[in-house]
């Protein structure tokens, strides 16, 4: 390959980034500057993943590197090289092992890498009560307050997100039941036979549809809407509709949930039962009145591959 040839080859380049914590913003601010006043066509991949801190009392989602300060940005060698020259923190990988200059990732390899990259950000390690709808007899692990690590089922209170854990503490002298007030936990096991399985599909798609929009435009999800996404596919997935209708759609929808939170192993397996439950290729399952027409045909794909 003549050395004009390896200029124009399109590849996924591994570069350094030098920057702060927002530094996923600057990087993507750098590479659509570039872009517009060079008329390139850089695709920049910087993965990030969530953190739980605790902090005077508080605790926080903190977005971390998940790569360390290494990012990868596909296109030619020579707008990334130009790229590089400006000052914008970006400078090349070295590959002193191989026979290429600069580290390279073939791009079969990067798709693996950004799938389990993916999966990995969007894995929080617990819920916040004011991000998601847990049931009665949700089993609980309290995070924060008076009694980290205490496990119990979940009581909701009447009109409210929040709720008590009631802790069943055995001893041989008896049982003791304790309410604790919690805001923070991470759920065991999900109570069996929802009772609101039908509600929870319809108020649902709107959050799906956000995190399709975000997924369009590159855009990790908030921690909040990851949370829903999450809960819904792990509640979900082992409900039992009598509508065949609502079931298959129901069965499109933790397809296209669990593809976008990375699971695609999860996705897969919807999507096998979403095609026995007999829904022909194409036919539209969400309907008109949801969402705009990208998010409705990036659903339907989802489902018809």
């Amino acid at each position: 390959m003549s050395c004009e040839d390896c200029h124009k080859q399109v590849s996924w380049y591994v570069l350094n980034h030098i920057g702060n914590s927002l530094y996923q913003d600057m990087a993507q601010r750098s590479v659509d500057l570039f872009n517009r006043i060079e008329h390139a066509d850089l695709e920049l991949f910087a993965p990030t993943h969530v953190v739980r801190e605790e902090k005077d009392g508080k605790v926080y989602m903190k977005r971390l590197r998940l790569a360390y300060h290494y990012v990868f940005v596909r296109g030619e060698l020579s707008d990334i090289k130009l790229m590089c020259s400006r000052n914008n923190g970006f400078s090349f990988l070295i590959n002193h092992a191989g026979a290429e200059r600069y580290a390279i990732v073939p791009d079969y390899e990067m798709y693996s890498f950004r799938e389990i990259a993916r999966a990995y950000e969007n894995c929080l390690p617990y819920f916040s009560l004011a991000d998601i709808n847990l049931e009665s007899g949700d089993l609980v692990e309290v995070i924060n307050g008076d009694f980290p690590g205490l496990i119990g089922t979940f009581v909701p209170k009447p009109k409210s997100k929040m709720g008590n854990v009631v802790l069943m503490v055995d001893h041989n002298w008896g049982t003791v039941a304790y309410n604790i007030n919690v805001a923070d936990v991470r759920v065991l096991h999900f109570a069996a036979n929802t009772t609101r399985a039908y509600d929870q599909i319809d108020a649902f798609v709107p959050n799906l549809l956000k995190a399709l929009r975000c997924f369009h435009s590159n855009r990790p999800m908030t921690s909040a809407l990851t949370s829903k996404l999450s809960v819904f596919s792990s509640r979900m997935e082992v409900v039992k509709l009598n509508n065949p209708k609502l079931d298959t759609k129901l069965q499109a929808l933790l397809c296209v949930s669990n593809y976008l939170l990375g699971n695609r192993n999860e996705s897969m397996h919807f999507l096998r039962r979403y095609r026995k439950r007999g829904m022909a290729p194409g036919q539209e399952f969400l309907g008109p009145a949801y969402g705009r027409r990208d998010d409705r045909r990036f659903l339907q794909s989802r489902t018809c591959v």
